[in-house]
């Protein structure tokens, strides 16, 4: 099952899903409650929205199937997680470009949007639309442009909280329950993947297992550069091949 991440959607991660699937895994990628469809839908979506999809998903894969792997990217790594690490029957995990920190909003304005949460549902935001990323389905650019009016030219107040507080549920997850995960650092990522890769290798220690793509950016699996995007996929295939750790 792969996880996409805050206001993100299932068209995100279809290269990695067509990968995996083109080497003998069956593949769900579910669409978070709220996420891809409008920011009306948003502003009424919970966290435990987000976790209780997830949670009710892995209950019915794990009818299925005798183990059931999960990729996480961004906030989708936070509830791979939260969701994942202290399931006995989970097999592997991958956190792609995580999400256990976010230095784009300072402590202060953190609080300052969770105070003003009941009142400002919403809050402008600076977006431009990246023509330079490469998404991997038919008529791509056309829902980048609808989403990123629908979804990333706002702050969400209330749904910011939500969010941080799963980073930081995602991180103790990782932390008290060792398991056979791998996770994917895009260097250029300086605002969200550095500061969560440097907490993680503090929580797990020599435990860490690290690919970085030294060109990669947050949207690594439609980035700018193919040959960054091609590394972090051929390093899912190769984890998600490999036979299972001790731990696992």
């Amino acid at each position: 099952m792969l996880i996409h991440g805050y206001r993100g959607y299932p068209g995100e991660l279809v290269r990695p899903a067509e990968d995996l699937f083109n080497v003998g895994f069956d593949v769900f990628v579910p669409r978070l409650p709220g996420n891809g469809t409008s920011g009306d839908d948003f502003v009424r979506s919970r966290g435990s929205d987000w976790t209780g999809l997830v949670v009710n998903a892995l209950k019915d894969l794990k009818k299925r199937y005798k183990k059931v792997n999960l990729l996480g990217h961004s906030m989708g790594s936070a509830i791979a997680a939260v969701t994942g690490c202290a399931d006995g029957e989970i097999g592997k995990i991958v956190y792609v470009s995580p999400s256990f920190e976010n230095l784009q909003m300072p402590l202060k304005v953190r609080l300052l949007l969770r105070f003003l949460s009941p009142f400002t549902p919403r809050l402008n935001a600076r977006w431009h639309p990246n023509t330079r990323q490469h998404l991997h389905y038919e008529n791509a650019p056309c829902d980048n442009d609808y989403l990123g009016n629908e979804y990333w030219r706002y702050y969400f107040t209330r749904q910011l909280h939500w969010y941080y507080a799963l980073a930081k549920q995602g991180l103790k997850a990782i932390s008290a329950h060792p398991h056979n995960h791998l996770v994917i650092y895009p260097a250029r990522d300086k605002i969200i993947s550095e500061p969560s890769v440097a907490l993680y290798m503090k929580a797990v220690g020599k435990n860490a297992n690290i690919v970085k793509v030294e060109n990669g950016t947050h949207c690594v699996f439609y980035d700018i550069d193919p040959l960054a995007e091609q590394q972090a996929v051929d390093a899912v295939i190769s984890f998600a091949l490999s036979p299972p750790s001790g731990n696992s």
